[in-house]
């Protein structure tokens, strides 16, 4: 799995759902449940199976497609650059996830620090997205906030 494109990935979707102004239908909860599902499984499959599956269920619906690909579109230009204070963090998401949603994890702790931030991406993703309201989450987590800020502020060259 290439970390830094799936993180793009995941944290656009995550910026995608925070905006998302109207309810995801139960199939596409289900379909992101299944996701998460298959990134807590299989994270080796991330290219092959989970990529494409996500993909195609973000583009079913037309506004959660176009925040998603402005969000992947601004990650993908400072990616390396951003700075921690702006990622989610599993205690964040324990605070606002709903104590009856089940918590799952899809890798076990790694001693590499890069490697231990991006499956705490990962993490991160699997957890909202097996929320039965993934959107309502993704609303309340602050660090996604400071994220999209982050992103909106102009590029400075030094």
């Amino acid at each position: 799995m290439d970390n830094l494109t799936a993180n793009n990935t995941l944290l656009a979707l995550l910026l995608a759902l925070q905006d998302l102004e109207a309810s995801l239908t139960e199939q596409e909860q289900a379909a992101f449940t299944d996701i998460a599902y298959q990134l807590q499984l299989e994270p080796d499959a991330w290219e092959s199976d989970i990529a494409p599956s996500l993909v195609s269920i973000i583009q079913v619906n037309p506004n959660l497609n176009q925040r998603y690909q402005t969000a992947k579109s601004q990650l993908d230009t400072v990616s390396d650059t951003l700075p921690p204070d702006v990622l989610p963090t599993s205690a964040e998401l324990e605070y606002v996830a709903s104590t009856t949603a089940p918590k799952t994890r899809g890798f076990p702790p790694v001693a590499d620090e890069f490697e231990s931030d991006s499956l705490e991406i990962n993490n991160i993703a699997i957890d909202i997205l097996s929320q039965p309201n993934p959107s309502a989450t993704a609303k309340k987590l602050s660090s996604l906030e400071r994220l999209k800020q982050f992103l909106q502020k102009p590029i400075v060259n030094t």
